[in-house]
């Protein structure tokens, strides 16, 4: 009787092992395998349908889609100016501390309408930094705001009069574009 139960746990032993490799090969192996035909087919399929409905998609798009409205970081210049609500210039200026902070100096468009909670004199958190060696951060940077109350949308650095991030568009010229 004891040599039935050894010979049944052998089996029951034998057979939970090799459940166990099959699951791991089907697993590792077989499963990827399956997955990838199967999105593989899935995507076939999306292309067929995607062609038999392009000629009529491609018509109805025409009249009915409308272009999307462009993000504020790929407007132009002249965009830009236009859809800020305020435009600062802030110069950078080193503290005791080592930390570098960016002083608002002054504003080269400031909606009436528009709450802006920065004055010129105000430290532009955003824009401070703590110097690393071997980096260069400019002068200052130009910091662009939409909306009411006015929210940061877009800030370039500049160095001496040229902004970097504009094609190095002198300040003065910014300056005279924001009046």
């Amino acid at each position: 009787m004891f040599k039935k139960f050894i010979n049944g746990l052998v089996f029951g032993a034998g057979f939970t092992i090799s459940f166990i490799v099959l699951w791991f090969l089907a697993t590792f192996f077989i499963q990827p395998l399956l997955s990838e035909s199967l999105l593989e087919h899935l995507n076939n399929h999306h292309v067929e349908i995607t062609q038999e409905q392009s000629t009529s998609l491609q018509s109805k798009s025409t009249t009915t889609t409308k272009k999307s409205p462009l993000s504020f970081h790929e407007l132009s210049i002249d965009e830009q100016i236009q859809q800020s609500s305020a435009i600062a210039v802030a110069r950078y200026e080193p503290t005791g501390s080592g930390q570098v902070d960016a002083i608002i100096t002054e504003f080269l468009k400031k909606d009436p309408t528009t709450t802006v909670y920065y004055n010129v004199g105000d430290k532009f958190p955003a824009a401070s930094y703590t110097p690393k060696e071997d980096t260069n951060y400019g002068d200052g940077v130009v910091i662009f705001f939409t909306g009411s109350p006015a929210s940061m949308r877009v800030s370039m650095s500049f160095s001496g009069d040229r902004i970097l991030g504009l094609g190095d568009l002198p300040l003065e010229l910014l300056r005279k574009k924001s009046e």
